[in-house]
């Protein structure tokens, strides 16, 4: 994965480094329904990064035997819902292992909204140029108001879901 060959280097910056993945709202715990997934996501302080793998993998699974549906499994748009829900559970798992280290690395998602792209046939209501304004403020945050594990929703940490 880029961001694990990335880590080394993000550790011997003088400054705190910053991982700030974009990311989509659908990928939010609120989006699963099946109660064993959302238990295990849920559990922040002995999620793994293999059982974030074992996640997708299940999915894979079940779309190749045609089982998914009926899972649990986020509705809208689930493939690309489910790649976010596990963006989202890796990053809350590298944020915890890394502060756990004590690297300096701050690792956040964050959902820019409903963006005009090639992806939603150019519906939306941000262009991705404002989309893109928002991982750039987010990015520029001071040290000290830096978070890490935390899902933001366009500029605002989200109190419901912290990834």
């Amino acid at each position: 994965m880029l961001t694990e060959a990335l880590l080394p280097l993000f550790r011997r910056s003088p400054a705190t480094s910053r991982i700030l993945n974009i990311s989509s709202q659908l990928g939010l715990l609120n989006k699963v329904s099946d109660p064993e997934l959302k238990r295990l996501l849920q559990d922040e302080e002995r999620l793994t990064e293999a059982e974030v793998e074992g996640m997708a993998s299940r999915f894979l699974a079940q779309v190749k035997d045609g089982t998914w549906r009926g899972q649990g499994w986020p509705k809208v748009w689930t493939d690309y819902s489910v790649s976010k829900l596990a963006l989202n559970a890796y990053a809350r798992v590298l944020a915890r292992r890394l502060q756990a280290r004590g690297d300096r690395v701050s690792v956040n998602c964050f959902c820019p909204g409903f963006t005009r792209t090639d992806m939603t046939r150019g519906w939306g209501k941000r262009t991705a140029e404002e989309a893109a304004e928002i991982g750039v403020r987010l990015a520029l945050l001071p040290p000290g108001e830096l978070p890490t594990g935390t899902f933001f929703k366009w500029c605002t940490p989200q109190l419901y879901s912290k990834l």
